[in-house]
């Protein structure tokens, strides 16, 4: 993987991976794994967003952007703290965050959710003195955090909301 390639996840309903694999395949991404729910790929920025717009399987497109360690909440808190997230949102922006998964600590979405809502406003508020807002509605990114091991994969979600949308 070079430097300009970025790991994306595209989400899609179950038993439709092996049409998704082939697409993501035919709109460029060099290197495809498919999961259960949708398939792993790599490729540059262009065609995730070439995903993105041509995709007739994929409901989501996410770019990852860091694996952290969730074994506690702490340590999850801690990981999002430390990413630069002004990279992808200004101080003064509006976040959502959807959280999937569990852990002995991380009993519930909702709790996981506000513990990385809380690093992200936490790390904006000590480095540049203001925060985002939460907007669920009509956020300038939304942030995917996916719970599995005491590991969180985190993401963005380059395609807003669902691509049926588009």
């Amino acid at each position: 993987m070079s430097e300009s390639d970025h790991n994306f996840f595209a989400a899609a309903s179950r038993g439709i991976a092996p049409l998704l694999s082939a697409e993501l395949r035919d709109l460029g991404a060099p290197s495809v794994e498919r999961t259960g729910a949708g398939a792993s790929f790599t490729g540059s920025l262009e065609v995730g967003y070439r995903v993105c717009l041509w995709s007739r399987m994929a409901s989501r497109v996410l770019l990852q952007l860091a694996r952290v360690d969730a074994s506690t909440s702490d340590a999850l808190y801690e990981g999002l703290r430390q990413l630069r997230w002004v990279d992808h949102v200004a101080p003064t922006g509006t976040i959502a965050v959807r959280f999937n998964g569990t852990s002995a600590e991380i009993r519930n979405s909702h709790f996981g959710a506000l513990r990385v809502k809380d690093a992200i406003v936490d790390h904006f508020r000590d480095t540049h003195g203001s925060r985002p807002s939460v907007n669920l509605d009509r956020p300038d990114l939304r942030i995917d955090v996916h719970l599995y091991k005491g590991e969180a994969v985190i993401g963005i979600d380059l395609s807003g909301g669902g691509l049926h949308r588009r």
